[in-house]
């Protein structure tokens, strides 16, 4: 019986250990087999039966999805054309759906700017097409693809730029539809039609497309939007060539495929006949991406993918995803090994403006030239911790010390503070004497520091540093630069994990409140432990000294405007009034002027010289 038990209890840590296989999506570009319209000449020889087996060892997968660019029909009238002269519009014949199925598809998209081509009786055509073959589709508002893999529950929804398919110019819209699929299914697929065409459409701008007038999307918005809101992989076509991808909360996002089975009417000269063959893995119960592959594929006139041996279709992705999205592009391997990049991809990688975004891609490019691991700057800002604090700016544009001084006064000049100070003076008496001993620096004027900074330790600060000096310096164009100087020392001191520290507003840390850069600067080890931790006492009254000694402090010397120590504590924190509170929190501590006295009693000594004609 006890080895029946072990043997249970066995095999269920086994399964506990070993993950779930993946889901594999395996995506294509746009596909038009041909078309009878405006000539049967345009139509490729044998039916169609030579197009895809060049290609079908590469349409492996669990979900196989491509864009359908035109009607399935026999027969019909188009009103987009009257003459068909530098006029597109597209119908294939019903009996090529074979093929199709024969090249595995499961999944196909039919919300594009031809599907109504011949009107909606040719897309009705199409829809009842493709339902007798097989294939799931999506396309016309309501219509929604559903599969069952692996046991769970998989929808694809399908969006373009008119109203006749889900429209993705109505980004609140499409987050509604996202979002329910999301409830009621384990994964959701997106497809989209969009961005503007031709050989110049390379690059996603953080912007709305234009096709002429028409618009055709701000599709990294709705990209985002639509992950935000459930959606697991993101297909992208339209623009005819091949985009970046990037992964954005852990979601691929595939902003165009290219052209890749495209005949007859299709300019495919240089890049507008390459594209490539996505295999994308999901984790099937998070739905993140964990991996995956392209593979090359090529088209010369009249058209028909074929294996492209030297790649360039994934080289070409490659670049551009590290163009266009440099931080959050997948890493992609020169034979098509597709990985995440590290990190949640989340943080600061979600805000929503494109200002904003901008700014952000400037100062990541700026740490990366200082000398930044791209992968650290990825985990870093795209941890989900990693955020912007709207109330950081509002207290740098009215600090406390701005206030009348009695008002600021009143803070720090009241019973609990004093009788905390003098107890301080006393508990920490060896520590002080031998950190004043050392630096020269008066223990009653660093207590008055530590009063005004953190009294004694109790308030060190609420804000996450990391994200107080980030929204300065991506939001607060006046100290943008000192913020991210700052920010720059935060992750070189605390490069173990930045976001986990806590301070001021304005980035301060530890028990004296040290910018970054002044612990990188100034900061004393002082219990020789090997690190300068300013939670700590010793290092962190040795660290105020140090600094105040290195700027400038004479011991017993007076505090007041125009002396060396005024100066220091100025440096400290440029605030008359601070320096102010000090100096009475100092002499309320028993700081006693003897230098000054000193220098007085000298002058009376020395007699006055006799002026001489």
């Amino acid at each position: 019986m006890c080895r029946v038990m072990a043997g249970l209890l066995l095999i269920c840590v086994f399964a506990a250990v070993v993950q779930a296989e993946p889901i594999s999506v395996c995506a294509v570009g746009d596909i038009n087999m041909g078309t009878a319209f405006p000539s049967e000449e345009y139509l490729p020889p044998d039916g169609g039966a030579g197009l895809f087996p060049p290609v079908r060892k590469l349409l492996v997968g669990d979900v196989i999805f491509g864009n359908l660019e035109g009607p399935l029909a026999d027969d019909g009238k188009t009103e987009k054309c009257v003459s068909p002269r530098g006029c597109f519009a597209f119908r294939t014949p019903i009996s090529y759906a074979r093929h199709l199925k024969d090249a595995g598809f499961t999944v196909l998209s039919v919300a594009n700017n031809h599907a109504m081509d011949f009107g909606e009786e040719g897309r009705q055509s199409t829809l009842r097409t493709l339902k007798a073959a097989g294939i799931a589709h999506s396309g016309p508002v309501g219509v929604v693809a559903k599969l069952k893999v692996k046991g769970k529950k998989v929808a694809l929804v399908a969006f373009s730029t008119a109203d006749h398919s889900y429209n993705l110019l109505d980004i609140d819209r499409a987050v509604e539809v996202v979002s329910g699929l999301d409830q009621t299914h384990d994964l959701v697929l997106v497809s989209f039609h969009g961005g503007t065409e031709g050989r110049r459409a390379a690059h996603v701008p953080d912007e709305m497309e234009y096709l002429g007038k028409e618009p055709r999307g701000h599709l990294v918005r709705f990209t985002h939007a639509l992950v935000d809101a459930g959606a697991d992989l993101v297909i992208g076509h339209g623009p005819h060539l091949l985009r970046g991808m990037e992964v954005y909360r852990r979601r691929l996002i595939a902003y165009s495929l290219g052209n890749f089975c495209t005949y007859a009417r299709f300019n495919l000269s240089g890049a507008l006949g390459r594209a490539v063959v996505l295999h994308a893995e999901l984790d099937p119960d998070s739905g993140e991406f964990v991996g995956g592959w392209l593979h090359a594929t090529y088209q010369v006139k009249p058209g028909g993918p074929r294996p492209d041996p030297v790649g360039r279709g994934i080289k070409l992705v490659a670049r551009l995803s590290r163009d266009d999205f440099r931080f959050s592009a997948p890493s992609i391997g020169d034979d098509g090994r597709l990985l995440p990049p590290s990190g949640d991809g989340a943080g600061l990688f979600t805000m929503k403006d494109p200002q904003e975004r901008s700014a952000l891609l400037d100062l990541l490019s700026r740490l990366a030239k200082a000398g930044f691991d791209e992968g650290k700057l990825r985990t870093w800002f795209g941890d989900k911790r990693a955020g912007l604090i709207p109330e950081v700016i509002e207290r740098m544009i009215r600090p406390a010390e701005r206030m009348p001084y009695e008002k600021y006064r009143a803070i720090f000049m009241k019973k609990d503070v004093l009788e905390g100070g003098r107890k301080f003076i006393e508990e920490k008496d060896k520590l002080l004497a031998a950190v004043e001993e050392k630096y020269q620096v008066d223990r009653q004027a660093l207590c008055g520091l530590i009063a005004t900074e953190t009294r004694f330790g109790a308030h060190r600060g609420k804000y996450p540093t990391f994200n107080a000096l980030a929204t300065l310096a991506l939001k607060y164009p006046r100290r943008s630069r000192w913020a991210g100087r700052e920010l720059q020392a935060l992750l070189t001191v605390f490069e173990d994990d930045p976001l986990s520290v806590k301070g001021s507003y304005a980035g301060a840390v530890g028990l004296v409140q040290f910018m970054p850069t002044s612990i990188r600067s100034f900061g004393v080890d002082w219990d020789q432990d090997g690190r300068v931790d300013l939670d700590q006492w010793s290092d962190a009254l040795a660290s105020a000294a140090n600094y105040l000694k290195k700027h400038g402090w004479k011991r017993g010397l007076p505090i007041r405007r125009g002396t060396a120590n005024y100066r220091a504590l100025h440096r400290y924190n440029p605030a008359h009034n601070y320096v102010r509170v000090i100096a009475e929190l100092s002499k309320a501590f028993g700081y006693r002027q003897d230098a000054e006295k000193k220098e007085k009693k000298k002058k009376k000594e020395v007699p006055e010289k006799k002026k001489t004609l």
